[in-house]
């Protein structure tokens, strides 16, 4: 569930989705392909006062791709409820979820995303049990440093990358740091007398 007032969390999805494909032109007479093009694709993106937005999850949730529903309200779709919950029914060796009134075959691949304008949404607490929820609402203190980092990678592009370079390492370290400390609790805690 993403709280995204300015639209920076749709772009920045979309764009982590967007997919090229090889799409067939010709086929011999055998069926074989003799030319191919390349697409890019994007996630497909509904609204819940869209007609028939169901359908389009629903073909997304069988074939494993990800969906977003922009723009929701205070309220979202009962519908969605077993979705959000992945009440997932097994039937031998196929997942179902429940849609609506009919079982829709589920691909663990699919991903759905909640986009909401409001800056201060209500939702019921189910639903925030249910959902990550991401805040792209921007603070003066984000746009300050969105607006540095324009500056610095536009008059020095070395020392961009070098901040870009130490953020990374910094990561590891924390990553590094936060094994080593499991591992010396995992010690301790099998470790026999005194």
């Amino acid at each position: 569930l993403m709280i995204d007032p300015q639209l920076q969390g749709i772009k920045w999805i979309k764009k982590r989705h967007l997919k090229v494909v090889d799409v067939v032109v010709a086929e011999d007479e055998e069926g074989n392909p003799t030319e191919t093009r390349q697409e890019t694709r994007d996630m497909k993106v509904v609204q819940q006062t869209q007609d028939k937005y169901l359908n389009f999850l629903e073909i997304a949730m069988s074939q494993g791709e990800a969906i977003m529903i922009e723009n929701l309200g205070e309220s979202i779709d009962a519908v969605m409820e077993p979705v959000m919950s992945k009440a997932i029914i097994r039937r031998g060796r196929a997942m179902m979820i429940k849609l609506g009134d009919k079982e829709v075959e589920y691909d663990e691949n699919f991903k759905l995303y909640l986009q909401t304008k409001l800056s201060n949404p209500h939702y019921k607490p189910e639903i925030a049990a249910q959902t990550t929820l991401m805040n792209f609402m921007i603070t003066i203190e984000g746009l300050e440093e969105q607006l540095l980092t324009l500056v610095v990678a536009k008059e020095r592009p070395d020392l961009g990358e070098q901040k870009t370079q130490l953020i990374e390492e910094q990561n590891g370290f924390r990553i590094k740091l936060k094994e080593l400390e499991d591992g010396l609790l995992f010690s301790l805690s099998n470790s026999q007398g005194d």
